[in-house]
C-alpha cells in the first residue's frame, strides 16, 4: 500500500503543484435606475421599455468555470431599476448559435443542464448572506437562501416574476423581485450587494459579474454593490392558509373497532411570515401539514447507532442556516445541536395491544404550531424557533365488548432554539447557540427526560489575506429527569456506561441527571488554486448527550484527522478540472482505547466532455470496537481495505448515466461490496425518466445477534451474516409549464440476511481472532426477509405566485418473514403481495400580502 501510495502521489499529485496565481482584487458596482411616475415595466422577458433605455448597463462578465478570471466567450449585459415596491433586473444573454441554447422544463427548484441566469442580492450588505433568484431558457424560476458565505439553502421559497424571450441575438430574462421577499434595514443605506452568473449548457461555462472565484475563500463576500436605491412603503404581512382533504385506506384487522379504511379526515392551517422590525422576520405556522412531502427510503440498520434522514418539510428546511450548530460532518452531511425532526417524531412508547383486544396509535405526534423569529440586527444575525407538539394517546379496545381506554404514548412537549452570530467585517464569526426541550410527563411516561438543555458557542476566525482560518467550537448538555430515565439513558448505545471493562466509566442507577461537554478546533488553508488543508481535533466527553433536540450517534470519543488537497482547475485538452485528497483519521475513547485509525487516498476527474469519474482506497488498521457488544466489553475490530468509485456520462445528453462502487474486505472473511447504476432518460425537455438499481453484499463473520443474560452471566452473541440488498427506483417528472407539473417515485426494496456460525464472545481483546469467540449453540432463528416499497406521487400547480394546488396519492408496503435467502423473483413479487396503506389527499393554499 505504501508503494501504491507513493505512485499515486508522483504521478497524480506533482503535476498539479505548481504555484498558486493570485487574484486580483476587483471592485465591482451597478448603479440602479427609478421607474419614472407614471410608468411601469411589464415583465415579459422584453427590454424595450424607455427606464431599461435609461439604466446603465454592465457587460465586464468574467469566467468562474472553466478558465476562472479570463472574458466570458458570450457577451452578457445587466441593467437594475427600482420603484417603490421592487427590483427590476433585465438580463440579454447573447449566444452567437441561438438553436443550441438549451431551455429544459423542470417544476420549479429542480436543477437542470439549461442556460441559466442567476441574480443575487446581498440585501443586508453583511457580505455573508444572500437571496438568489434564477431562471433558465425555458422560464422555470429557482431561488434559494446563501448564508455563512459559502452555504445555501434550496428549499427557500420567495413570491416573485419573471420571464424569458427568446431572439436571433439569444435570450433575455426580466426579474421583478418584490423588496417585500428581500430582509434589509431601510435606514441602513441605499447599497446591496449584488452579483450575477450566466450558465451556458452547450459551451459548459460558468460567467459572473464581477468575478466569483472557484478559489477565492468565500461566495458572497466576492459579491459587486448595487447603488443607488430608494425604498417605499414595505409591506410586512404575509398569509397562507391551507385547507385539505384526505383519504386513507389500510388493513384491517377483522372486529377491530379502533381503525376503519376507509378514513376520511379535513384539516386546515395557516402559514404566517410578519416584518416585526427593519432586518427581523416573524415566520409562524398553526396545525402544520407536509403530506405532500416524500417518504423516507427503506433501510435495514444492524449497527448500534440511530438512522440519521434528512429534514424534507419546508417549514424547518428553509432557514435551516440559521440554526446550524455542527459537530459531526461526514461526506458533506453535517448533524449538530440542532436537529429538526425530533420535533413531531414517532411516539416513543409503544403501546401493546392487550392479549383480548386492540391497541391503535399515531404514527407523529402533532405540531399544534411552531414560529421562528430570524434577521439581523445591526452586526448580529439572530434566530429563534419555538414549536409545541401536543400529547399523543393509543386507543385500546379490551375485553368481551372491547371496552375503549386511552393511555399516553407521547407527552406534550415544548422545543426552544436560539441563535447569536456575531459577523466581524473580515468574514469572522463568532456564535452562540441554546436548546431546551421540556416535557409534560404523566407516570407512564417517565422513562423519558422531563427537560434537556445544550449551549454551545462556535467561530471562524479569518486570518490576514482571507485565505487561512481557525474554526472550533464547544458545547455542553444537561439531561435532567426520573432515575429510570437517566438510567435509560446511560444504557443506551450513545453512552453505554454500563460496559463491564470501561474503568473510566461511572454507572449510577440512581442519578437523575447526566451533563457532558465537547469541543474541537480545526486550522486549515480555505482558499487558492492550487492547494488547500486542513487539520482537525474533537472530543465528546462520556455524558455529553443533545439527543433530546440533535442528533448524535456517540458520547466518550476524541478524535483528530487531517485533509490535504491539490487540485488544477485549469482545463486542459481532455482534462477540465481535477484534485487529489490525501486523508488520515484516528480516534479514542476517553478510557485511552484507540477505536480506529486509517488514511485514505482519493482523485477526482471532470473531463472537458462533462464526464466525470472519482475512485478512492481507504486503509484501516485495526481497532477496539466499544459498541459491538451493545454495553458488553469491547471486542478488536479486524484491519480492512476499501475501495470506492464512481462515473457521472454528460448529463446534458438525452440518456446519462451514474455509476457508484463500493468494496469492503478483511483477513477473517468479512467482506461488503455494493454496485448502483441510474440512468436517466429525457425524450423531450418537459419529460424525464430515471430508473435505478442498486445491489449490495455483506458477509460479516462476526454480526452481533443480541445479549443473553442466564444465571447471573451474560452471553454476548454473533453469527456469520449473509446479507443481500436489492433496491430498484423509478421517478418520472413531467413538466406541463413551469408552474405545473406531474412527479412519480418508486422504490421497491428487499433485504435478506442469513446467520450460520454461532458464537459467543470469549475474549474481545485477544491478539488472534480465533480465541475472541467460542462456538454457541443458539437455537433462536435470527434470519430476516424485509420487503418494502414506497410510493410518492404528486401533481403540483402553482396557480398564482405564492399559492398552489397539491394532489398526492402515497403507498406504503412493509413486510417481514423469518427466512434468510434471498430469490429476487420471489421476494420483489413478494413485495406487492404485502398488504398496502394508501394516502390520497387535495391541499390547496393561498398566498396574501398586506
Amino acid at each position: 500500500m505504501r508503494r501504491v501510495c507513493g505512485f499515486v502521489l508522483g504521478v497524480l499529485i506533482i503535476p498539479f503543484a505548481a504555484g498558486e496565481r493570485p487574484l486580483a482584487n476587483r471592485t465591482a458596482s451597478i448603479a440602479a435606475v427609478a421607474i419614472a411616475p407614471g410608468t411601469s415595466i411589464v415583465i415579459d422577458g422584453q427590454t424595450g421599455e424607455e427606464t431599461w433605455a435609461r439604466a446603465t448597463a454592465v457587460t465586464e462578465f468574467l469566467q468562474r468555470d472553466p478558465r476562472e478570471g479570463e472574458p466570458a466567450t458570450h457577451a452578457t449585459s445587466v441593467r437594475v431599476a427600482y420603484d417603490d415596491r421592487a427590483l427590476y433586473v433585465a438580463v440579454q444573454a447573447d449566444d452567437p448559435e441561438p438553436d443550441q441554447i438549451v431551455g429544459i422544463l423542470t417544476r420549479r427548484d429542480d436543477q437542470s443542464p439549461s442556460d441559466w441566469v442567476r441574480v443575487a442580492i446581498d440585501s443586508y450588505r453583511d457580505r455573508r448572506t444572500a437571496y438568489e433568484f434564477a431562471v433558465n431558457a425555458a422560464g422555470v424560476k429557482q431561488d434559494k437562501y446563501w448564508f455563512g458565505d459559502t452555504r445555501n439553502d434550496p428549499s427557500w421559497d420567495a413570491v416573485w416574476d419573471v420571464a424569458v424571450a427568446r431572439s436571433p441575438a439569444g435570450w433575455s430574462a426580466e426579474f421583478r423581485i418584490p423588496f417585500s421577499q428581500l430582509r434589509f434595514d431601510p435606514g441602513s443605506g441605499d447599497t446591496f450587494g449584488f452579483a450575477v452568473s450566466r450558465t451556458v449548457a452547450h459551451v459548459n461555462e460558468t460567467a459572473t459579474w464581477p468575478l466569483l472565484a472557484r478559489s477565492a475563500s468565500g461566495y458572497v463576500s466576492s459579491f459587486g454593490s448595487l447603488t443607488g436605491l430608494a425604498f417605499g412603503k414595505e409591506k410586512r404581512l404575509e398569509v397562507m392558509p391551507y385547507a385539505l382533504g384526505q383519504v386513507t385506506t389500510s388493513p384491517v384487522a377483522s372486529g377491530n373497532p379502533l381503525v376503519s379504511s376507509p378514513d376520511p379526515q379535513a384539516t386546515v392551517g395557516l402559514d404566517l411570515k410578519y416584518k416585526v422590525a427593519p432586518g427581523l422576520t416573524l415566520t409562524g405556522t398553526v396545525n402544520p401539514d407536509f403530506g405532500q412531502v416524500e417518504a423516507d427510503p427503506a433501510v435495514v440498520n444492524l449497527s448500534a447507532f440511530e438512522t440519521f434522514f434528512a429534514e424534507r418539510r419546508p417549514f424547518f428546511v428553509e432557514g435551516s442556516g440559521n440554526f446550524s450548530f455542527n459537530i459531526d460532518c461526514e461526506d458533506d452531511r453535517c448533524t449538530g445541536l440542532f436537529y429538526s425532526r425530533r420535533i413531531g417524531r414517532a411516539p416513543q412508547r409503544v403501546a401493546g395491544a392487550p392479549t383480548d383486544g386492540y391497541a391503535a396509535q399515531p404514527s407523529n405526534s402533532t405540531i399544534l404550531g411552531a414560529a421562528k423569529l430570524t434577521g439581523r440586527v445591526g452586526r448580529f444575525s439572530v434566530g429563534v424557533l419555538n414549536a409545541v407538539t401536543t400529547r399523543e394517546q393509543a386507543d385500546l379496545a379490551a375485553g368481551p365488548g372491547l371496552e375503549r381506554s386511552t393511555t399516553p404514548v407521547e407527552p406534550a412537549t415544548s422545543y426552544t432554539v436560539g441563535r447569536l452570530s456575531r459577523e466581524f467585517s473580515n468574514n469572522s464569526r463568532l456564535s452562540f447557540l441554546l436548546t431546551s426541550t421540556n416535557r409534560a410527563l404523566t407516570d407512564e411516561l417517565r422513562f423519558l427526560p422531563g427537560a434537556a438543555v445544550t449551549s454551545g458557542v462556535d467561530g471562524d476566525w479569518r486570518l490576514p489575506g482571507g485565505r487561512y482560518n481557525v474554526t472550533g467550537y464547544w458545547a455542553g448538555s444537561t439531561v435532567r429527569g426520573s432515575a429510570a430515565a437517566i438510567d435509560r439513558l446511560q444504557r443506551s448505545n450513545v453512552h453505554s456506561f454500563q460496559r463491564p471493562d470501561a474503568d473510566h466509566l461511572t454507572y449510577d442507577p440512581l442519578r437523575t441527571s447526566l451533563s457532558g461537554h465537547a469541543g474541537a478546533a480545526s486550522v486549515g488553508k480555505i482558499s487558492g488554486q492550487r492547494v488547500r488543508f486542513s487539520s482537525n481535533a474533537s472530543y465528546k466527553t462520556p455524558g455529553f448527550d443533545i439527543n433530546d433536540l440533535g442528533f448524535q450517534r456517540r458520547a466518550d470519543e476524541i478524535m483528530q484527522s487531517n485533509w490535504f488537497q491539490v487540485r488544477n482547475d485549469t482545463p486542459g485538452r481532455i482534462v477540465r478540472n481535477r484534485s487529489v485528497n490525501v486523508n488520515q483519521w484516528a480516534g479514542w475513547n476517553f478510557g485511552g482505547d484507540r477505536r480506529f485509525l486509517g488514511a485514505n487516498i482519493n482523485s477526482h476527474w471532470t473531463f472537458v466532455s462533462n464526464w466525470q469519474t472519482g475512485f478512492g482506497v481507504n486503509v484501516n488498521a485495526a481497532g477496539l470496537a466499544d459498541r459491538a457488544t451493545r454495553g458488553g466489553p469491547l471486542v478488536v475490530d479486524p484491519a480492512a481495505l476499501s475501495g470506492w468509485g464512481y462515473l457521472n456520462s454528460d448529463n446534458r445528453r438525452a440518456v446519462s448515466l451514474n455509476l457508484n462502487m463500493f468494496g469492503h474486505r478483511d483477513r477473517h472473511g468479512s467482506s461488503a461490496w455494493d454496485f448502483s447504476p441510474n440512468v436517466t432518460w429525457r425524450p423531450q425537455t418537459a419529460l424525464s425518466v430515471g430508473l435505478g438499481l442498486g445491489f449490495g453484499r455483506n458477509i460479516a463473520d462476526a454480526q452481533w445477534i443480541q445479549n443473553l443474560t442466564a444465571d447471573g452471566e451474560t452471553r454476548y452473541l454473533f453469527g456469520r451474516l449473509h446479507q443481500t440488498t436489492v433496491r430498484l427506483s423509478a421517478r418520472v417528472n413531467y413538466t406541463i409549464t413551469p408552474t405545473l407539473s406531474i412527479q412519480l417515485y418508486a422504490q421497491p426494496f428487499v433485504s435478506a440476511g442469513d446467520y450460520s456460525d454461532f458464537k459467543a464472545l470469549a475474549d474481545g481483546r485477544a491478539a488472534r481472532y480465533e480465541d475472541r469467540y467460542a462456538p454457541y449453540p443458539y437455537q433462536a432463528n435470527p434470519d430476516f426477509n424485509i420487503r418494502s416499497f414506497r410510493t410518492t406521487n404528486v401533481l403540483r400547480w402553482e396557480y398564482r405566485p405564492g399559492s398552489a394546488l397539491f394532489l398526492v396519492w402515497q403507498q406504503g408496503r412493509d413486510g417481514f418473514l423469518p427466512w434468510g435467502d434471498f430469490q429476487f423473483g420471489r421476494d420483489f413479487t413478494g413485495v406487492f403481495d404485502t398488504p398496502a396503506t394508501n394516502v390520497f389527499l387535495v391541499k390547496i393554499s393561498r398566498w396574501f400580502d398586506y
